[in-house]
């Protein structure tokens, strides 16, 4: 037993009880992302490596939110998962806008998803999700760092 620490926030007695199957899995995920997307460049087919931004926001946000004891927030993961599932559809639309003669404010429609949607949402939504994220699991993070 460790002796108990003036913080009870701190106390490592209180620390879960650390679960890595679900790190195992979404790192997992990660490298098979990666090969997706490498495989992309290899043959030279950029909707594929396009494709793979959604696809590392939700391995990669997931990652950030897992608890110590291997579990998620149930508001965080549905925010992540309803942020990605957004960015997928804006993805998809600028990939399937390619060739189009459409234009939208002056540029062609797949470049102006990019440039009015996709990189104003990235840049706003993704650090309030963060904050948001971040702000439900700060304590489970700094208390397994105790336990450690």
């Amino acid at each position: 037993m460790s002796e108990p620490t003036l913080d009870p926030i701190l106390d490592a007695d209180l620390a879960p009880e650390p679960d890595h199957k679900r790190a195992d899995l979404l790192i997992h995920a990660f490298a098979a992302v990666s090969a997706f997307a490498l495989i992309g460049m290899f043959i030279d087919v950029w909707q594929m490596v396009f494709l793979a931004v959604p696809l590392f926001a939700v391995v990669l946000m997931l990652k950030g939110s897992l608890r110590a004891d291997g579990t998620w927030e149930r508001q965080s993961t549905t925010a992540i998962l309803a942020y990605c599932a957004v960015l997928a559809v804006l993805v998809a639309w600028s990939i399937l806008s390619n060739g189009s003669d459409t234009t939208l404010w002056g540029i062609p429609m797949s470049m102006a998803v990019i440039v009015y949607f996709i990189w104003p949402y990235t840049a706003v939504v993704a650090g309030l999700l963060y904050a948001f994220v971040f702000d439900r699991t700060i304590d489970e993070k700094r208390l397994s760092g105790v336990a450690g």
